[in-house]
């Protein structure tokens, strides 16, 4: 079991960000831990939704003016706020997935959720080091392979125990639905120093990085399947109603999945 099974299984997505955000995909040594690069340039708010990932984000402006941050992995979608008063403000990400941080830095992550880091503390060094390849670079063309050199350069012997990837595997083709004491029992593993792996490797509890794998699935059926059936979807992912499936969507997207599901056929 490996971060190659996982990233050939799932998938995640973010919030269509309209035209003004682009995607790039990593180099194939990275693929199993970059979810993707990415690029934000207009000018406007931006709608955040738990995606389980995890990111590295430089901003810069026309005047030169940079900062970059570490965010952890989120459990609630929120709104970014655009900083009106730095013109030409661009947003450059590294989305990792959640089973890659682990292996990039230092440190357990058991306090990353919800967070934004100034970096030192999970990735001491890299600020300048991503900012110096930024500087260096003549275009975003020309960034992405500074920062897959990087990238690979300080990437770590993976830590993480196979048996936590199984674990991972399992929450995922189990669509979110499975118990976490089902889950250690099956394993054969101790539910506490599941937990505890968890938290440190994935920077969230089993239990919250199941909830997390079936909302982000269910988001996925919505954009992406064009028969989406609220009520099959009930039985898929074990609710036990439709009202108990919708106001879990809301909870982590805060808009009604019924408004998605007919938007996605337009």
């Amino acid at each position: 079991m490996s971060a190659e099974t996982l990233a050939g299984i799932y998938f995640p997505l973010t919030a269509n960000q309209g035209s003004g955000y682009h995607e790039i995909e990593a180099c194939p040594a990275l693929k199993p831990w970059i979810r993707c690069f990415w690029v934000y340039t207009e000018q406007c708010d931006q709608i955040v939704i738990p995606d389980t990932c995890m990111d590295i984000i430089l901003g810069a402006d026309e005047a030169g003016r940079s900062e970059i941050f570490f965010c952890g992995i989120n459990d609630f979608t929120f709104t970014s706020l655009n900083d009106n008063t730095r013109s030409g403000l661009r947003l450059i990400g590294i989305r990792f997935y959640f089973w890659a941080v682990a292996s990039f830095c230092i440190g357990s992550l058991k306090n990353v959720r919800n967070t934004q880091d100034q970096m030192e503390n999970t990735f001491p060094g890299w600020a300048e080091g991503l900012k110096q390849a930024f500087d260096e670079a003549e275009s975003l063309e020309a960034l992405w392979p500074k920062w897959e050199t990087f990238l690979l350069q300080h990437q770590q012997a993976d830590p993480i125990p196979p048996v936590l990837y199984e674990a991972a595997e399992l929450i995922i083709r189990r669509k979110g639905v499975l118990a976490i004491a089902e889950l250690a029992d099956e394993l054969g593993l101790k539910k506490r120093w599941m937990e505890r792996k968890f938290l440190d490797f994935y920077g969230v509890s089993g239990k919250r990085l199941s909830l997390l794998i079936r909302y982000q699935l269910i988001w996925q059926a919505c954009l992406q399947d064009h028969d989406f059936n609220v009520q099959d979807t009930v039985a898929d992912y074990g609710f036990y109603d439709q009202a108990h499936l919708l106001n879990f969507f809301k909870k982590y997207h805060s808009q009604r999945l019924s408004f998605f599901s007919k938007t996605a056929k337009r």
